[in-house]
């Protein structure tokens, strides 16, 4: 390979001041630009293999006129973007790629978006990065990520000699004091909840929110459940879908999030006996504006009114609604699924059992629900023990 390498004069050794390490750099004509500009591919920092492939490689593309300079091929970050998405989108379901599509839409494409990709520096990615860590401490670095896939693409197509994005020092983020995990309600906060919520007269909401804390289910698996999932005979809900948004806000049904979430759950008589009641009132609601689903098990649980899905933010506002009208503490929908594995943890289930119920892949998922529960009842019982030596 000496030899080979000897014998070409675009390859020069060289060696690098820092570590004395010996690599190789190539510097090509490719001829003259349509203003009679000589073109020169130069490239560094290469081994040995490398500096001769890509001669052969450039030699071959301007003996069969192939070979474009990076100027003819200059590229705007969007338009890169839309390159890379494509083949993302194959790698992906749909709902992961339209909450990719808004990251980028809403957060990157405004900042990068018009910059020629090989004018992007290393300081405007820097400043990017602050900014955006300024913006969304939280989310940050997910951005950070996406712009170093898709450059990491225009680097593969020579676009840009390296990633500069890649160069960036990282920002931190100071470590948040730890909050009070208290996104679940008591057993007694729970009862006053779902009574309120009877009130209300709405026996879908209440049917909805009943589920909802007695079987610990995700508000996209309720929300996709069709009656053929319901078996009245076993006190059982099957779960084996999700209602997911897709490109366009577009809602539909695909499978559950995991493998692990796909499961059987035994349910207590009562709410099955409250799911009875609302799959009656249902077919009259339906009937009313001309549907006929009495034998149709294929028909959604929790439907809207033109019975289609209900939109995953409604359960947020019907939430809201019912604690600002009875004055109640308000959590999350997703609390209400911490509520009934704090319940079932203090009614002695078993972690791993509360696992399977709740369909979480890893039993640390799970495990971190009952050490905040728990970790939140013996700071009550130092309190309880402070104020009666105190008194």
């Amino acid at each position: 390979m000496n030899d080979e390498i000897n014998g070409i004069k675009e390859i020069e050794e060289y060696t690098t001041p820092k570590t004395g390490k010996k690599q190789y750099k190539l510097a090509m004509y490719a001829g003259k630009d349509e203003n009679g500009k000589s073109i020169l591919i130069r490239k560094k920092r290469l081994t040995k293999k490398q500096a001769l492939e890509l001669y052969y490689k450039y030699k071959m593309q301007i003996a069969s006129g192939e070979y474009k300079p990076v100027e003819h091929k200059r590229m705007h970050f969007k338009e890169l973007f839309s390159m890379w998405v494509k083949i993302y989108a194959d790698t992906v379901e749909e709902s992961t790629l339209a909450t990719t599509s808004n990251i980028f839409n809403n957060h990157i494409l405004p900042v990068l978006g018009n910059i020629y990709v090989d004018k992007l520096t290393v300081a405007k990615c820097q400043k990017t990065a602050q900014q955006w860590k300024k913006e969304a401490p939280r989310t940050f670095k997910r951005y950070i990520r996406y712009v170093n896939n898709v450059l990491d693409y225009g680097v593969n197509l020579e676009l840009l000699a390296s990633n500069p994005m890649r160069k960036i020092v990282r920002p931190k983020v100071k470590r948040q004091v730890k909050k009070k995990f208290d996104d679940y309600y008591n057993k007694e906060e729970l009862e006053t909840f779902l009574n309120d919520c009877k009130a209300c007269k709405s026996t879908k909401i209440f049917t909805f929110f009943r589920v909802l804390a007695y079987s610990g289910m995700r508000k996209e698996e309720i929300l996709a459940l069709t009656w053929n999932d319901i078996d009245f005979h076993k006190n059982t809900i099957s779960i084996n879908k999700a209602l997911k948004m897709g490109l366009k806000n577009r809602l539909y049904v695909d499978t559950t999030k995991t493998a692990d979430s796909v499961r059987v759950l035994n349910m207590d008589s009562q709410t099955m006996n409250y799911l009875r009641e609302w799959k009656q009132a249902q077919l009259k609601e339906l009937f009313k504006i001309g549907i006929n689903a009495l034998n149709n098990q294929a028909q959604l649980v929790f439907s809207n009114s033109n019975n289609s899905y209900i939109h995953p933010s409604k359960p947020r506002e019907w939430n809201m609604s019912i604690c600002k009208k009875y004055n109640l503490r308000f959590i999350k929908i997703h609390g209400f699924r911490h509520t009934h594995a704090s319940l079932l943890f203090r009614a002695g289930v078993t972690p791993k059992e509360v696992q399977k119920r709740l369909g979480h892949k890893k039993i640390e998922t799970t495990l971190d629900i009952y050490t905040h529960v728990y970790e939140d009842e013996s700071t009550e019982a130092i309190d309880k023990l402070a104020n009666f030596m105190s008194n």
